[in-house]
């Protein structure tokens, strides 16, 4: 016997002494011990039912996995959808005070250039801010002019220079009615002194609605 085994046969020992006595076998274990043949081999029970293998474990009993649900799926993707979705829609529309704001994209004349327009409304009038970035110079005895337009119709805005940076801000006043009835704000390069019709040398556009 190997001495690193004796002081555990020990203790066990002394744990059987101090355990009182063992309760009794139920009276059916000897004949189901009896019942198994050598080897493992499969037993009949006197039913004639063939029974579990002696020597064979029984799997325990699994739970059943269910597939989500496509339609719960979905539900859940159009809620994180609608979650991402909400804040864009509000922030396009401007903020609490019912501003509208107007981004203006580049066109060829300044294709780095770049532009914003906040434009809120004061009962009958509407005041457009217009902010403008990266503009080249209007060139020699030229000046930009900002616009409103639809199809057939221009309405000057007004003129206005930028500095060093090729950056100004500048504000312009018409009536809610009229702003109402036009669908773009631009920005060109005219004559100093502006022009009544638009020339084709488009800095900045974006769309009102």
């Amino acid at each position: 016997m190997s001495d690193q085994l004796e002081p555990e046969l020990e203790r066990v020992a002394q744990m059987l002494a101090h355990a009182g006595p063992l309760p009794d076998a139920p009276a059916t274990l000897r004949e189901r011990a009896l019942a198994i043949p050598e080897g493992g081999a499969t037993a009949v029970a006197d039913g004639g039912e063939a029974t579990v293998e002696a020597d064979e474990a029984v799997p325990p009993a699994r739970r059943a996995w269910r597939r989500p649900r496509p339609l719960a799926l979905g539900g859940l993707a159009a809620a994180v959808a609608a979650i991402a979705i909400v804040p864009a829609i509000v922030f396009t529309q401007g903020g609490g005070d019912g501003a509208q704001s107007i981004d203006l994209v580049p066109r060829s004349f300044a294709p780095q250039g770049g532009g914003a327009a906040r434009v809120v409304e004061h009962g009958d009038s509407s005041t457009i801010s217009l902010t403008v970035w990266k503009m080249p110079s209007a060139g020699a005895g030229r000046t930009y002019e900002a616009w409103l337009g639809r199809t057939g119709d221009r309405r000057p805005l007004g003129t206005f220079s930028t500095d060093a940076s090729g950056k100004a801000t500048i504000t312009f006043q018409v009536t809610s009615k009229e702003y109402g009835h036009y669908r773009w704000l631009w920005v060109t390069s005219e004559p100093t002194g502006g022009s009544q019709q638009p020339s084709g040398k488009t800095a900045l556009w974006g769309p009102l609605t």
